[in-house]
């Protein structure tokens, strides 16, 4: 493999841990709401909060992996 095939590689293995952290991280949160340990709106606040770093992570995966600014 060339380096540009590794790079790629490696962002999507990274990338498809994110997910799958995120997924994770979702599915705890929605126990805790189910569960009435949070409300609805501290669990809605905490999606907010998953998602805005989910996004803040794909953008830094991008960036070491592939380059570029986005």
């Amino acid at each position: 493999m060339n380096d540009l095939t590794d790079d790629h590689s490696q962002y999507y293995e990274a990338m498809h841990q994110a997910d799958e952290d995120l997924a994770a991280a979702l599915s705890a949160l929605r126990i805790e709401e189910d569960s009435h340990r949070v409300t609805t709106a501290e669990a809605a606040a905490g999606r907010v909060g998953l998602l805005e770093r989910h996004i803040e992570l794909c953008q830094q995966l991008r960036r070491e992996h592939l380059g570029g600014s986005s």
